[in-house]
């Protein structure tokens, strides 16, 4: 499980802003979107880890794992 620092959500949640529409009002919204992106770059990271390691077998406990931890928000 990766936790992240304050300064990577920060600037994921800039890159955010400053992609999208630039509202200065949802600050929140980009800084959990950050979050969330953080969270899915790390969930591909483990994902990829595993399929370069294992078996087939290992490859779906893999994918199983992954996609379960991002829709249980564990991964910080």
């Amino acid at each position: 499980m990766a936790n992240f620092n304050e300064n990577a959500i920060r600037e994921a949640a800039y890159y955010i802003w400053k992609n999208g529409d630039k509202k200065y009002d949802c600050g929140m919204d980009n800084w959990n979107a950050a979050i969330s992106q953080l969270r899915a770059q790390n969930a591909a990271a483990v994902l990829k880890c595993g399929q370069q390691m294992g078996t087939g077998k290992t490859n779906a406990a893999a994918l199983y794992r992954g996609i379960n931890l991002i829709k249980k928000g564990n991964m910080r």
